[in-house]
């Protein structure tokens, strides 16, 4: 069984609050010996990743947005009006469950914005760390009883209301000769020609390969129909169909 994941969200590079410098070396050392190391003492067997560990600092890559799909867990450290905490957060909690906000308590006021929402504060010393720790294992423990129960309030109002949300993978699994009607609705020249042809007209082969070409994302899903029909094959013939083939 594959590692459960906590992805951490905070302010990576130089901070600037009410002209104090906060640096990117003590960030980084806050988060590998409080923050990190609360989430490890909560859950061991947790892999922990911070967004530099995989992206450069300051840039928000498929990566990143990947593993706020997808990790189990998510720590938010809102100590810091960062836009790219803020937006990171924004996109988890549109995607799923499984996130704890945490604050610094020696840090800035919350911004108003989400001051609303249950954050934990804790404290950068060893008593601190402790205390971190046992509130983070309470709240990986709750997740666990109910993975999908909405933690943030966008959730649940998309709960309560019953708004649907894109489903990506039904359009993936789309027979392919679904998707290659729907792929001719975006090129209608090449659909005017192919119904001349099917009501049998006569029409310019050479026009419709350059209309094919020109649109190979509507051709695709036709060759994967006529692969899947046994129209097209790229298979070599037997040796036995071969031996028998008149020359």
């Amino acid at each position: 069984m594959a590692a459960k994941s906590c992805f951490v969200i905070m302010a990576i590079g130089e901070q600037i609050v009410d002209d104090k410098t906060v640096t990117s070396a003590s960030l980084r050392s806050k988060y590998d010996d409080l923050i990190k190391e609360a989430i490890l003492k909560a859950r061991p067997s947790l892999e922990v990743i911070r967004a530099d560990d995989v992206s450069l600092p300051g840039t928000i890559t498929t990566d990143i947005i990947t593993r706020l799909m997808h990790s189990n867990y998510v720590v938010a450290d809102v100590t810091f009006p960062n836009p790219n905490v803020f937006y990171e957060l924004g996109l988890r909690h549109a995607c799923r469950s499984g996130t704890i906000i945490i604050k610094d308590k020696a840090g800035p006021r919350v911004p108003f914005d989400i001051a609303h929402l249950r954050y934990v504060e804790y404290e950068n010393t060893t008593a601190g760390l402790k205390a971190l720790s046992s509130q983070l294992a309470g709240y990986f423990d709750h997740f666990d009883r109910e993975p999908t129960r909405p933690d943030n309030h966008f959730q649940e109002l998309a709960k309560l209301t019953g708004y649907a949300f894109p489903d990506y993978k039904k359009a993936e699994e789309m027979p392919p000769e679904m998707q290659a009607i729907m792929g001719l609705m975006e090129a209608p020249e090449l659909l005017n020609l192919i119904m001349r042809q099917q009501s049998g007209e006569s029409i310019d082969q050479g026009e419709l390969v350059r209309l094919m070409i020109s649109n190979p994302k509507v051709v695709q899903p036709f060759i994967q129909a006529m692969v899947k029909s046994g129209e097209i094959s790229f298979s070599q013939p037997s040796p036995q169909k071969r031996v028998g083939r008149k020359r």
